[in-house]
């Protein structure tokens, strides 16, 4: 009798490493023409230079990111037993998002899940770029458009794409934790402008990720006016949206020393996000990533000429 059965030992199937691990090392090889080292080549050079600090601290990067990782684990059992993961049935839109910001920077797929929150917002925890957490609330979902939520899911991953999380998880602990402890009220004033400066430039960077994987740049702009009027923007609203108007709001900000509040906040003021958007919008590393955005007649300027306009559209000193 005649043995039909395959003997997979020799098959050449068997040969193929069809692990999550490989298609996530082959992603990332096929963008490591956009990497500097360990740096994205769009990453705001500002985010960089700060956080080249947290590096130089004995063993911080390996203790944040133990931390981090043990945070994530609990926070994805918790977010499991409360919110709803998106899938490829399940919110399969939203899903075909995440797959789409994933694939062009060349990092994991995220496991999104939506939050019954009303408020406008968005998180993310990761340790690495394989497997990451986001949660979308259902007040950021019902606001925003595709093409707009597809940019707030392209920001967060330009957090993970960028290893933020890494030290952003570890930095809101002990900023929340650390001034309510009298041994460490000194720390927490000495430091906490400085760990939210660097988070107001890491934000600058996860923007530019987002113009990255959006559909349209128009959606970039329309997300941070949302996100500033609380969603109130809807279509025939958004058609009277006046981006000289919000320039005229960014002067104000520039010309008073209200401007100083921003010290304490952890993101930068919309009007600064808003210009400093506009700005990558005609940097040359943008086209470089998606020549398809690129409109005829575009003037480009190099990356060193965007990340100083950005620079000191971030900083709270007057421009002269």
């Amino acid at each position: 009798m005649l043995d039909y059965s395959i003997n997979t030992d020799h098959s050449p199937i068997r040969m193929i490493d069809t692990s999550f691990e490989n298609y996530v090392t082959k992603r990332k090889l096929e963008n490591s023409v956009h990497m500097n080292g360990t740096v994205p080549d769009y990453a705001f050079a500002l985010d960089y230079e700060l956080r080249s600090k947290l590096d130089a601290i004995p063993r911080f990067h390996s203790l944040c990111k133990k931390i981090t990782s043990t945070i994530e684990s609990r926070e994805i059992q918790i977010i499991n037993q409360g919110a709803l993961k998106v899938g490829p049935n399940q919110f399969p839109e939203i899903y075909q998002m995440g797959v789409e910001c994933a694939h062009r920077l060349g990092i994991g797929i995220p496991n999104i899940y939506i939050k019954g929150t009303p408020e406008m917002n968005a998180y993310t925890y990761a340790s690495d770029d394989t497997s990451p957490l986001l949660v979308l609330y259902t007040g950021i979902v019902d606001r925003m458009t595709p093409g707009e939520l597809k940019v707030v899911i392209g920001h967060e991953c330009g957090h993970i794409h960028n290893q933020h999380l890494v030290y952003e998880t570890v930095i809101r602990k002990i900023l929340t934790g650390a001034t309510g402890l009298t041994g460490n009220i000194i720390f927490s004033a000495a430091n906490m402008s400085l760990m939210h400066f660097w988070t107001r430039a890491a934000e600058v960077t996860a923007d530019r990720a987002a113009i990255i994987c959006a559909d349209n740049f128009e959606d970039v702009i329309s997300v941070n006016a949302k996100l500033a009027s609380g969603g109130t923007l809807n279509t025939t609203y958004q058609k009277t949206m006046d981006v000289d108007a919000i320039y005229e709001q960014l002067l104000m900000t520039l010309d008073n020393p209200t401007r100083l509040l921003e010290i304490q906040r952890d993101h930068p003021a919309f009007a600064r996000r808003v210009f400093c958007s506009k700005e990558f919008e005609q940097c040359e590393v943008l086209y470089s990533w998606r020549p398809d955005m690129r409109k005829p007649g575009t003037r480009v300027h190099k990356k060193d000429e965007t990340d100083a306009k950005c620079k000191k559209l971030v900083s709270f000193y007057k421009n002269k």
